[in-house]
C-alpha cells in the first residue's frame, strides 16, 4: 500500500502546484473545498473531456485527503465500485462519485456537504 500512498501524495501535491500556478492556494483542510468547486468549475467550462478526466480524479483524491485528514480513515480500492474509496470505520464512501455529481450538475458547495456528511457521521 506504501507506492499507492506516495500516489496519493503526488497527486495532493501536483493539485496544489497547478492551483497555485493560478494564483490560489490549497490546503489539506474544509476551507479548500471551494477552491476545489472553482477550479473544477473552470475546467469544466472549458469543455476539454480529457482535462476534466484528469481533474475530476485530481480533486476526488484531494477531497479524500481532506476528510480523512478531518476523520482519519484510509483508501482502499472499493469492492462496491471497483474505484478508489474512502473507509472509515468500514463505511465507505466515494469521492470520486462525490466529484462526477458535480460535473454532470455544478452546485456550489455540493463537494462541500459530502465532506462534511462524511466527517460528521465518523465523529468520535
Amino acid at each position: 500500500m506504501l507506492e499507492f500512498e506516495k500516489h496519493i501524495q503526488d497527486t495532493c501535491e501536483h493539485l496544489e502546484e497547478i492551483v497555485s500556478l493560478m494564483g490560489g492556494h490549497l490546503s489539506k483542510d474544509l476551507d479548500s473545498i471551494s477552491t476545489l468547486e472553482e477550479v473544477l468549475t473552470s475546467v469544466v467550462n472549458e469543455n476539454d473531456e480529457e482535462a476534466t478526466l484528469g481533474a475530476r480524479y485530481l480533486i476526488a483524491v484531494y477531497l479524500g485527503e481532506i476528510v480523512i485528514n478531518a476523520a482519519g480513515g484510509e483508501w482502499i480500492k472499493s469492492t462496491i465500485s471497483n474505484n478508489i474509496a474512502l473507509s472509515i470505520d468500514n463505511q465507505q464512501s466515494f469521492p470520486l462519485e462525490a466529484v462526477e455529481e458535480f460535473i454532470k450538475n455544478p452546485k456550489n458547495g455540493q463537494l462541500e456537504f459530502f465532506a462534511k456528511g462524511v466527517i460528521s457521521a465518523n465523529r468520535i
